[in-house]
């Protein structure tokens, strides 16, 4: 029996109901100058053209695993990595893309740095046309070599999902996706892949992130994602080995909370805004930030009360 190829690289690629989008991506794959990968497609039950398209695709690399509707991208994305059989791992999510040279020019530059047993690369912004565009909202992206985890925990340094790519064994020792987490899985991964590993981070524009409407954060709602943010930072703070860094997961929650109480004031969700400001409190009692917060969304409330007397 001849043994099955085993691929340097299994690209993970997850989606839902972007059948345009998705060819886009796997075209994008397909132009690799570096050519021994394995795509594996993950369909989280899409009821649009996607699953024609996937039963079209012929390229002996690429395999597909449909499985029923989760809305759990963790899921969906653990589904994906286990079938894989690459040395390294590539992420690439269904409305982004990667120039050519992307996963040569990574694999080159890890080969340099045997540290490193992880790596991500500079991006470039485009619409839902493909057109580039601006970075619309956030600090700028800025993606950093060594040990990044406090740079994450600060969002002074990013990684974002559709630029890395990360050593077979790394993702063994992290453990994959955490599959009870909804929203921003993502960033808890990469600080999983942080507190183990060195990264090295290419200044290449490497891969282009689409900004469009029915993207993950822009349908989602902003106090949600701030939540979400928090629940992941008050993880890394439990499992965290450095007082400095449950110091910073602490700092970051608080200021979360802030964010998020400020969001749903301006929604008109008074007492959960007052919630989530006494919560921040308990969290950085000392923060002058968080108590102006707190007194703001006090004052809302008690004006709200009295207009309703």
């Amino acid at each position: 029996m001849t043994q099955a190829h085993m691929p340097k690289v299994s690209v993970i690629l997850p989606t839902y109901n972007r059948d345009a989008l998705l060819r886009e991506a796997v075209t994008s794959v397909f132009e690799q100058t570096f050519i021994d990968w394995e795509l594996i497609i993950a369909d989280d039950g899409s009821t649009d053209g996607t699953r024609t398209y996937l039963d079209e695709l012929r390229d002996s690399r690429v395999r597909s695993v449909v499985l029923d509707h989760s809305g759990n991208p963790s899921q969906v994305r653990n589904a994906a990595i286990a079938l894989a059989r690459g040395e390294w791992i590539a992420f690439l999510d269904s409305d982004d893309l990667w120039l050519p040279t992307k996963l040569t020019l990574q694999l080159d530059r890890l080969a340099a740095n045997p540290a490193s047993r992880w790596s991500c690369t500079g991006v470039g912004f485009i619409d839902e046309h493909g057109a580039p565009i601006p970075q619309r909202a956030g600090a700028p992206y800025g993606a950093q070599s060594g040990w990044i985890l406090e740079q994450l925990l600060t969002f002074t340094a990013a990684a974002t999902m559709p630029t890395l790519m990360v050593h077979t064994s790394l993702l063994d020792d992290v453990g994959g996706f955490d599959e009870a987490l909804v929203l921003r899985e993502d960033y808890d991964l990469e600080l999983r892949l942080a507190a183990h590993s060195e990264i090295h981070a290419l200044p290449e524009a490497l891969t282009l992130v689409r900004d469009h409407r029915d993207r993950t954060t822009t349908r989602t709602r902003v106090a949600d994602l701030h939540r979400g943010t928090e629940l992941v930072l008050r993880k890394a703070a439990r499992t965290a080995t450095s007082e400095t860094v449950r110091a910073i997961c602490r700092r970051q929650c608080a200021t979360q909370l802030v964010h998020r109480a400020r969001t749903l004031s301006r929604e008109g969700e008074h007492r959960a805004a007052l919630g989530s400001a006494v919560r921040a409190i308990r969290d950085a009692p000392l923060a002058s930030e968080v108590w102006r917060a707190a007194i703001g969304c006090g004052l809302r409330f008690l004006r709200l009360r009295t207009e309703r007397a």
